[in-house]
């Protein structure tokens, strides 16, 4: 089978047909459209006779083999006396646990004995032998690799590298919560890195109409006790992000990921009785946050109690 000759037969055959198609072209911008086409069917046509050949020369292999299994057998692994008419892999078993037999243990016998019993000198199977051999082998790699190439990572480098990767999957995970972030579920982050990083968003896109302070100016005081649409920390997060194209105030939902809302709308929180100078009038109306209702009640609770505690010393009790 002479593969060259076949392959051009084929092309000379299919050039024709390929001229008929593309009468009055170019047969060079052809090929270039239909590029990979045409080798993609070459290397198909090739791989189908290599396959074909290949067949044939495996069936003509194993036609030859059968009549040298029986003769390569016993050249590779000798018979010895005792041995006659066992079988290939029989003997390859007594070959990996070679020992002395039992018929001629006289000839290993030591002089130590105990009990009744007597110490032979036989020697290890071959199959520890080699493994013991292998082992000694894959220490010197081991050891060069690790200790003297440092082409591989010991354990506390693989930890190491193990702890970077669970970090930046970690990161990566609290990055993909923080987009989760929204007007139902944002909470105040009192967080320091968070706060500067909200003061900067508010300096940079909120002051030129809330003020350096938020004291106001075009747009209302957030430094006071009065709020248009509300002064907790979900209602401020809310006009951050829709905010209020009706009073000129433009939604930052598309400049700002949830995280910085989150951030600038901490800030704006923290703002309320700092009192800075040149504060704007009051509007809206007033808002009394839950801290401060909590805080009077757990006053008074306090002060009941000491008022209780009084009572009862006065008593003797």
């Amino acid at each position: 089978m002479n593969l060259p000759k076949i392959i051009t037969s084929l092309m000379v055959l299919a050039l024709p047909g390929l001229t008929f198609a593309q009468e009055g072209s170019d047969v060079g911008a052809l090929y270039a459209q239909y590029q990979l086409e045409i080798v993609v069917g070459v290397a198909a046509v090739v791989a189908t006779l290599a396959l074909v050949a290949l067949i044939t020369a495996l069936y003509a292999m194993k036609a030859m083999a059968r009549g040298r299994v029986a003769e390569e057998e016993s050249s590779l692994i000798s018979v010895k006396p005792g041995e006659e008419g066992v079988g290939f892999w029989r003997r390859l078993w007594n070959r990996l646990n070679d020992s002395v037999p039992v018929a001629q243990e006289e000839t290993v016998l030591t002089d130590h004995a105990y009990d009744g019993i007597r110490e032979l000198d036989n020697r290890l199977p071959p199959w520890w032998l080699w493994g013991f051999y292998i082992t000694i082998i894959f220490g010197v790699v081991y050891l060069i690799n690790y200790h003297v190439l440092d082409t591989g990572k010991l354990q506390e480098d693989e930890y190491l590298a193990e702890m970077e990767k669970a970090e930046a999957e970690v990161q990566a995970y609290l990055a993909s919560m923080d987009n989760l972030i929204d007007e139902n579920s944002v909470t105040f982050t009192g967080e320091e890195v968070d706060l500067l990083a909200g003061k900067e968003l508010f300096i940079s896109k909120c002051a030129a109409c809330h003020g350096q302070n938020g004291e106001g100016g075009v747009g209302p005081n957030l430094t006071d006790k009065y709020w248009l649409h509300g002064g907790d920390i979900q209602s401020i997060f809310k006009t951050v992000k829709y905010g209020v194209p009706s009073k000129g105030m433009i939604s930052w939902e598309s400049q700002l990921v949830p995280k910085e809302m989150q951030q600038v709308s901490s800030y704006i929180y923290t703002l309320e009785g700092t009192d800075p100078a040149n504060q704007k009038e009051a509007q809206g109306e007033l808002f009394e946050r839950e801290e401060a209702s909590t805080e009077s009640e757990e006053s008074t609770e306090s002060e009941e109690s000491t008022e209780e505690d009084g009572q009862l010393i006065e008593a003797g009790m």
